[in-house]
């Protein structure tokens, strides 16, 4: 995958690194959501190592504090031997602080406050987070975020984990979905909703064949994103991309 991120000159791309873990580039600009490389409860080994990344990225977004989007090791290696900024929320100083980076390395996303950074259009969205037997989680809270991203021109919407909101279904309409059908987020149904009324180009699942499922991780760990599929019109169907880690797809070439 590095190699790769090297190579692309031309147009924009993005590759999958497991989990909600994206990395897009347009020209020399290259930014990550979610970015899982060293856990240990994954099934198989990053594609794309810390260190490699870090040499290249420009921006790392961050939904909310979970170790499984906000994750320590990766994120430390980004603090020692990268410049990158990281957007998160503000429920996700604490966790910032302990890893040392600095404050001028940190942008506070807070929901439904629009703001611009190296030439993106970042609109925070709210996030709700979910939990086992579809329930809203207990510690969910009102500063986690989803991130609808404006580069050159295309949009992207990354939800973090949330259940479906009207926030979402207000956007009426993005250019490339990233989406969790797992038991705690937007499951089947109201995956299936979301993509029918975004009317997206790309649509790509996420949150699935990157952590070990047993019963303990199988509420957030497993993805239906099959069923999903299945539901789907024939239309949107050619435009779902069910990625294997360290897949790219070459997007909006000219």
């Amino acid at each position: 995958m590095y190699q790769e991120i090297l190579n692309h000159k031309k147009g924009m791309a993005l590759w999958w690194a497991g989990h909600n873990g994206w990395i897009i580039k347009s020209g020399d600009l290259l930014v990550s959501t979610d970015i899982l490389l060293d856990y240990d409860k994954r099934a198989l080994p990053s594609s794309i190592k810390a260190e490699d990344l870090a040499k290249e990225l420009d921006i790392s977004f961050i939904t909310h504090y979970h170790k499984d989007h906000f994750n320590r090791s990766t994120s430390k290696i980004l603090v020692e031997k990268s410049n990158c900024l990281f957007v998160m929320p503000e429920s996700c100083l604490d966790i910032a602080n302990e890893l040392g980076i600095p404050q001028d390395r940190i942008i506070i996303a807070k929901p439904r406050e629009p703001f611009e950074i190296m030439g993106i259009q970042v609109k925070p969205l709210r996030a709700i987070h979910g939990n086992a037997n579809f329930a809203i989680y207990s510690q969910a809270n009102l500063q986690d975020v989803g991130y609808h991203l404006t580069i050159d021109g295309k949009t992207f919407l990354q939800p973090g984990d949330s259940y479906l909101l009207e926030d979402h279904l207000f956007l009426k309409h993005v250019d490339v979905l990233f989406f969790s059908p797992t038991e705690h987020n937007m499951y089947i149904d109201r995956s299936v909703i979301l993509i029918n009324t975004l009317n997206p180009d790309y649509i790509f699942p996420q949150h699935h064949s990157t952590v070990i499922v047993n019963e303990s991780t199988r509420f957030w760990a497993k993805g239906y994103h099959h069923e999903v599929k299945l539901r789907l019109s024939q239309a949107l169907q050619e435009r779902y991309y069910i990625m294997k880690q360290g897949d790219k797809v070459k997007i909006f070439q000219e």
